[in-house]
């Protein structure tokens, strides 16, 4: 099965991270039409113009981590939303994936909680992104 991230997006990913009792966890969003049909489909994701998807990952010694992820994801209107993270097991990696519904001009700001296995605690992660299209 080809990869959930195209190519650019998960070489994109390596500059967005925060470290956190040893582990790195990196993070991006995207255009859910970035994602080829078919993988979208066998991922339950929903492909639109209006929809971002958030993506996680967790690292150690280069190594993938599965995690707990969760967390919420603030609009302009200041309208919340609990992200729904779904786990994607790959021979080399993990990741995290939420979907959002965005407005044609957004700021989203994302406050995440992700719990490595092995971790003491859960690390918190936050940012925010802006969207037009």
């Amino acid at each position: 099965m080809a990869s959930v991230l195209p190519d650019g997006i998960a070489r994109a990913k390596a500059a967005q991270f925060i470290s956190c009792q040893g582990f790195d966890i990196h993070y991006t969003t995207f255009s859910s039409m970035l994602i080829p049909a078919q993988v979208a489909a066998a991922h339950n994701i929903v492909r639109s113009e209006q929809r971002i998807v958030t993506n996680i990952s967790v690292r150690k010694a280069n190594q993938p981590v599965r995690a707990i992820v969760s967390g919420t994801a603030t609009n302009l209107l200041n309208q919340m939303e609990t992200m729904q993270f779904e786990e994607v097991l790959e021979q080399t990696a993990v990741y995290y994936l939420a979907s959002q519904l965005v407005d044609e001009r957004d700021r989203v700001s994302y406050d995440l909680l992700v719990t490595p296995v092995g971790a003491t605690s859960a690390c918190q992660l936050s940012f925010i992104r802006d969207y037009i299209h």
